[in-house]
């Protein structure tokens, strides 16, 4: 150590070892933070760097030995080598840039360690070259443990030096330059001291450049290469920066978007949106360096790639192998200084379903599910086409819910709907086959029956759709009841074309209708004059009392202990201008049906209410009250209103109902009598 601060201090110019020691710790600090931003590169460009790095860095380690060696007096003038100097040049490059690649290109920590040695020995590599460059006579006497030393805290030293200054710490950052420096200076003023010069003589004389001048030269062109590279450095890390800022920017605005993004070099994802993570189903993975077809259809990506700024139709394959339709666009847009494809994706998912939805809805029937009668005529349409090719027999069974307006009127329509959905369910449920089934509109449903064979498996089809209905009112605990009519024809026995076939099956429900409900009937031929009947009927019923048709009749009510007459009853009756007198018993069930029991029951209550009101005599009035009628909301209130315009007493006027009307409600009927009372 005693030779080394002696050789240091006694044959060195002390101005030209701190130039050199000022070069060394700018190729130190130069070398190490290169080296880290390398790291952070990748591909070519990590490569640049890392050559950036070996030439700046290896220059800079040179012209520190080159100045320190022309500090150095030996006592002699002496020369260098021209071709030996410029070798220990191109060593310093070769070498360090070796261990540089090293520690740049791996992420392991020991690779760091083996690079620093390799820089370590790089330097020694140079420094002994460089000696050999000197030009003088003799033979130079070296100091093995010196030799060994300075070669051995070079590698040591480099080593420590890269496997600390890769950091994100600016200060551990300089402590490594600094041990990188101390490697450089250490393994020179070490080798220099092992260096005897006793035996040597000057074979060159004094040449026109002082040593001072040549270190200037030196280390002036090696300042500015190793500013150069930090210059560079430095702008690239400030645009880099500015990148990562409006990259930042951009992801965040991209990541505030509905649809998803994704930046492709040419095929190759760089980077995706939040919305397309999760779209994928891949939230929170970076998904760059994937290629865009893992994602999207092969098809879809060459129509995207084949017509771009167009909009493209494909599909995504999720993460979970789920195909979801999607819309895409591609643009070229400028990502990060280089033309890039941006590609739009859109979920259609949202809009698959509603154009399904409406799809399903022009050919079914909201509510029930069931075919809608323009699809349920196109079914039958086809089915009678088929039948007719094949020879077969088709049947088509119309369907009408029982008293479905009384339902609605005394419970509500959502109790209505719920029992229209209900009825639906039993009849697809009971469906076989190619059987078919529609909604036709209101209470009013249709089944197709292609291949029925026998007029007699149509009747018993129809009897076990019945018993179907019958079977779930016993299953059924909450009181409603399923009662329905059905009519039958049949291809090609009755009709030969759809429009005949359903005007048959809809006469034969009518006849069903009139003889008790509840069952089904056969079109047959008579029946169409019966149903056009009482088509007549119920229209003329409709003006029987705009014309006043209608009268009321009074059945004397008789104590049967004194024989007098307490009171009467209301009876209707209609004369017909034409028919005459038409039963109560064929115009009420008329008027049942078609929802005319409530206009018909209100216009006998208040004739009824203002004739007795004239009569001298204070009797009671009776009048018969429809199930209908009492379950009305306004029953109560129309009764006052009615007893205070007429001026009838209310004790006068008595109501008659029926059994049925008060099992079908007996809540509301009770309530509704309770407040007349």
């Amino acid at each position: 150590m005693s030779e080394v601060l002696s050789t240091l201090y006694h044959q060195h110019d002390i101005r030209l070892v701190i130039l050199a020691a000022f070069i060394c710790a700018l190729s130190s600090f130069a070398g190490v933070s290169i080296l880290t931003h390398a790291r952070r590169a990748v591909g070519v460009v990590r490569t640049v760097w890392l050559a950036i790095a070996a030439v700046s860095v290896g220059f800079g380690i040179w012209a520190t030995h080159f100045i320190a060696m022309l500090s150095f007096d030996v006592g002699f003038p002496a020369g260098y080598d021209v071709g030996l100097t410029l070798a220990s040049l191109l060593i310093a490059i070769a070498v360090c840039g070796a261990g540089l690649v090293v520690a740049g290109m791996s992420r392991r920590r020991s690779d760091l360690i083996l690079g620093g040695a390799i820089v370590g020995l790089g330097i020694s590599a140079m420094h002994y070259t460089g000696m050999r460059a000197l030009e003088i006579g003799g033979e130079i006497s070296w100091d093995p443990g010196l030799v060994a030393g300075s070669v051995i805290s070079g590698m040591v030293l480099g080593a420590a030096a890269l496997r600390i200054g890769v950091s994100r710490n600016p200060r551990v950052r300089v402590f490594g330059a600094g041990l990188l420096t101390l490697a450089i200076c250490s393994m020179h003023f070490t080798a220099m001291g092992a260096a005897g010069f006793a035996n040597c003589y000057a074979i060159a004389t004094s040449g026109e450049i002082s040593p001072g001048v040549l270190s200037l030269i030196v280390g002036v062109v090696s300042i500015l290469i190793l500013l150069a590279a930090l210059g560079s450095l430095y702008l690239d890390l400030r645009d880099r920066r500015r990148a990562a800022a409006e990259e930042s920017r951009m992801r965040g605005l991209a990541d505030a978007a509905v649809e998803g993004l994704v930046v492709c070099s040419d095929r190759t994802v760089v980077t995706v949106n939040a919305a397309f993570q999760r779209l994928a189903g891949r939230k929170g993975k970076d998904l760059s360096g994937r290629a865009i077809d893992e994602f999207l259809a092969p098809t879809g990506c060459l129509a995207i790639f084949e017509n771009a700024n167009e909009l493209i139709e494909t599909e995504l394959t999720a993460l979970d192998g789920e195909r979801i339709p999607v819309e895409v666009v591609m643009r070229e847009v400028d990502f990060g200084g280089s033309l890039h494809r941006a590609i739009a994706v859109r979920d259609l998912r949202a809009r698959k379903r509603a154009e399904h939805h409406i799809r399903f809805l022009a050919h079914h029937d909201a509510m029930t599910g069931l075919a809608n009668r323009a699809s349920f005529n196109t079914r039958l349409d086809n089915e009678i086409a088929r039948a007719r090719l094949a020879g077969q027999t088709l049947a088509v069974l119309c369907l009408d819910l029982d008293r479905f307006k009384e339902v609605n009127d005394l419970f509500g329509h959502a109790a209505g709907d719920a029992l229209l959905q209900r009825v639906a369910g039993l009849i697809e449920g009971g469906l076989k086959g190619s059987q078919f089934a529609g909604r036709l509109g209101g209470d009013e449903f249709a089944v197709i029956l292609p291949d029925v064979g026998s007029i007699d498996n149509a009747s018993a089809l129809a009897q076990d759709m019945l018993g179907m209905f019958a079977r779930a009112n016993r299953e059924n605990g909450d009181g409603t009841v399923i009662s329905a009519s059905v009519g039958i024809a049949v291809y090609p026995e009755h009709a030969e074309d759809a429009e005949q076939l359903m005007t048959y099956a809809d006469t034969a429900l009518y006849c069903a209708k009139a003889e008790g409900r509840g069952t089904h009937r056969l079109f047959e031929s008579q029946m169409g004059v019966q149903v056009r009947d009482r088509r007549l009927l119920e229209h003329d019923l409709r003006g029987a009392f705009v014309s006043q048709q209608l009268s009321l009749v009074y059945q004397p009510q008789v104590d049967l202990e004194s024989g007098e007459v307490s009171g009467f009853e209301a009876l209707v009756r209609w004369t017909h201008p034409e028919r005459g007198a038409v039963p109560p018993s064929t115009f009420i069930p008329i008027a049942e049906e078609t929802g005319l029991i409530l206009q018909l029951g209100e216009w006998v209550m208040r004739t009824a209410c203002i004739q007795a009101a004239s009569w001298t005599a204070p009797l009671m009035i009776a009048v018969n009250v429809s199930a209908v009628q009492l379950h009305a909301p306004n029953f109560v209130a129309f009764i006052e209103r009615l007893l205070a315009e007429t001026g009838l007493a209310p004790e006068r006027l008595e109501i008659e109902i029926t059994e049925t009307a008060m099992i079908r409600n007996m809540n509301r009927a009770l309530a509704n009598l309770r407040q007349i009372e």
